[in-house]
């Protein structure tokens, strides 16, 4: 009888855990902070997304689970997962979004690379970017602000809700503030060089021997980096960082 208790034991265990995998992973596979280039070992991961769901283990409350079949309620999780995923990703987004930008007005995306962080195709200073907002991201308590993220998003949507009423339009909402907020952190370097293009114009008008187009890529690459300098990462930490947490995953539910 002890060891049909312990198997019977054990089986509610490890489903209330396949569960728990369900939604967690989807994050840690997702994040770019967490990509395949900075967690490359599926051994390593695994064993990490564990470590979370035993820490996690009051959150997911198995007394609602026997309510719904098992594979709904994985659905639903992995769904819930895909979406706490994508709203956390926003702030790495910007980061890339803004170094797309500033290498398409500066003609440097000819020269595209591997993310390091990504592992995707980019411009050097969207793989630049991205890799440096990881860096600030773990610099500031980065892991413990993404566990508060986890935990908060049982108490947001727990384990086994429905998911009537849901706010598909909040991803459109999201695609917004990525765009507006990656504009905005570039705008200034974008002014500045609008403006070295213009001289360049006028110098090219004024002395027709010298091609501009030869300097263009230098003139504008070093405007364009001394600009950023000023304001760039003070920037993109204080506004991305404050844009990690759960109040846009809150707003598709809500």
């Amino acid at each position: 009888m002890l060891f049909v208790a312990l198997y019977l034991h054990f089986q509610n265990n490890i489903l209330i855990f396949v569960m728990g995998y369900a939604r967690l992973a989807v994050v840690f596979y997702l994040l770019p902070a967490l990509g395949e280039r900075i967690l490359s070992n599926l051994i390593i991961k695994n064993v990490v997304v564990s470590l979370v769901i035993m820490g996690l283990w009051p959150y997911l409350e198995p007394e609602t689970m026997s309510e719904q079949g098992w594979l709904v309620i994985m659905v639903k999780e992995s769904v819930v997962g895909l979406i706490l995923a994508m709203t956390l990703s926003v702030p790495f987004w910007i980061a890339t979004v803004v170094g797309e930008i500033l290498d398409n007005q500066r003609a440097a995306t000819i020269s595209d690379s591997i993310d390091p962080v990504n592992g995707t195709q980019s411009s050097i200073l969207s793989g630049f970017f991205s890799f440096a907002f990881s860096a600030i991201f773990f610099a500031n308590n980065g892991m413990y602000l993404l566990m508060e993220a986890l935990s908060q998003s049982y108490v947001v949507f727990p384990r086994g809700d429905d998911l009537i009423g849901f706010n598909w339009q909040e991803a459109g909402r999201l695609l917004d503030i990525l765009m507006q907020t990656s504009i905005l952190l570039a705008a200034p370097v974008l002014i500045v060089l609008m403006i070295s293009e213009v001289m360049l114009g006028i110098f090219a008008r004024y002395c027709p021997q010298l091609n501009p187009f030869s300097l263009s890529l230098a003139v504008k690459s070093c405007v364009a980096f001394i600009i950023f300098l000023f304001y760039g990462f003070q920037a993109l930490s204080d506004k991305s960082l404050k844009m990690f947490s759960l109040s846009s995953f809150q707003h598709f539910f809500f």
